[in-house]
This record gives C-alpha cells, sequence and structure tokens, in this order.
C-alpha cells in the first residue's frame, strides 16, 4: 500500500510543475501592460497617445519709444533763402556782362532765357540794352520773344518794341515784334502799330493791321 501512495505524489508534483511552467510562459509572452492603459480601480483606462502640450504663452509687443519733436525748427540753410533785390540785380548785371564776353550763339540763347527767368526791375532794361547792341538776326528775335517771359513792365515793353519795329531792322525781327505788341494786351500799342500801316512791305502792313483788329477787339480797356 505504500508504493501507489508514492506514485500518486510524484504525478501530482509533477502536474503542478507543468501547470507552473505554462503560467510562466503565458506571463512572458504577454509581457508588461502597454504604457497607452492604466489599471484604475481593477478597470483599464486608455491613456493618451500623445502629452498634452503646455498653453501657448503671450507675448506682449514692445512699445515703440516716443518721438519728441524738436522745440525748434531747423534753420533754413542759406541756399534756400529769398535773395535780396540787390542780389538778383547784380546776378542780372554779372549774366549781361557775360553776354557780351561770349561769342557762342546758342550759349547766348541759354543766358537770354537765364536772364529773363530773374525776377527784377532790372531783368527788362538788361534786355534792352541787349537788343539795342546785338547784331544777329537770331538773337534779336530771341530777345524780342524773351519778353513775354516777363511779367508786367508793359511801359519798358513798348519802348523795346518800338525800336524793334523800326525799317531799319530786319524784316523778321519787325514781324516777331509786332506779334509781341499784340501780346502785352496793351491798347498803347495800337498808336505804336499805326504808322506801320503805311509801311513799303506789304506784308508788314497787314501784319500791322491785324495786330490793331485783335488789339481793339480783345484788349480789355485801361483802368
Amino acid at each position: 500500500m505504500q508504493r501507489p501512495k508514492l506514485i500518486f505524489t510524484i504525478t501530482l508534483a509533477a502536474v503542478a510543475l507543468v501547470t507552473g511552467g505554462c503560467s510562466k510562459k503565458e506571463t512572458e509572452s504577454t509581457g508588461p501592460s502597454s504604457p497607452a492603459e492604466t489599471t484604475v480601480g481593477g478597470a483599464e483606462t486608455p491613456r493618451p497617445a500623445h502629452p498634452t502640450p503646455p498653453p501657448p504663452v503671450a507675448i506682449t509687443p514692445a512699445t515703440p519709444p516716443t518721438l519728441t519733436a524738436p522745440s525748434t525748427p531747423p534753420a533754413v540753410p542759406p541756399s534756400a533763402q529769398e535773395e535780396t533785390p540787390a542780389q538778383l540785380a547784380a546776378q542780372v548785371q554779372q549774366l549781361e556782362s557775360t553776354y557780351f564776353n561770349t561769342p557762342d550763339l546758342q550759349k547766348r540763347v541759354a543766358m537770354i532765357y537765364e536772364l529773363t527767368s530773374i525776377e527784377s526791375p532790372a531783368t527788362i532794361d538788361a534786355v534792352g540794352r541787349l537788343f539795342v547792341n546785338e547784331k544777329d538776326q537770331e538773337l534779336k528775335i530771341e530777345l524780342v520773344n524773351s519778353l513775354s517771359d516777363i511779367d508786367g513792365e508793359n511801359d519798358k515793353k513798348l519802348n523795346i518794341l518800338t525800336a524793334a519795329i523800326r525799317g531799319d531792322q530786319p524784316k523778321d525781327v519787325r514781324s516777331e515784334a509786332i506779334d509781341a505788341l499784340v501780346d502785352t494786351e496793351d491798347k498803347r500799342a495800337i498808336q505804336v502799330l499805326q504808322p506801320l500801316l503805311k509801311d513799303t512791305d506789304e506784308e508788314i502792313r497787314e501784319a500791322a493791321q491785324d495786330g490793331i483788329e485783335q488789339l481793339q477787339v480783345d484788349t480789355p480797356p485801361m483802368p
């Protein structure tokens, strides 16, 4: 009777050994629980796949510095200051002197334009002197036409143009002077043009007649 009991005990031990080995293998195959699951109170709760990012930090922009206007305005450079009448007259005198010492025709034309751009009472006096002393016909015409660039000064304009329409002047100069008299829109120009109605040149007579008619119709009466 002792032998069967021993065999039964050995059999039970072998079964327990086999069962323990299987449980160990199942545990090893299963491995540790997934990091995505957490056991709370015996129940498995899914864990988020990625951690929640921290909230963004608000960035306050820097306040720009306040610019303060200068207490006093900047000084005006000397070149931008208004020139005095004496300075303008000196410029006219210098240009007139340079004109007589410059033989080049194109340079003289440029000087005429520069001269008439100077707002000075001395300007028209210089134009009159240049016209009287000029020998070139083209330059005489330029000087006559330049009078339209000078505001006012009709008294002096009429004197210069009266000399420009005389019979001893080139025909083209006389024709330009007639047009310039009409451009003054001064009714006194009618008296200047009337002697030309008896001129020996027919074209001069016709130009003078047309000029008188324009001045009679278009020119407002003198105050």
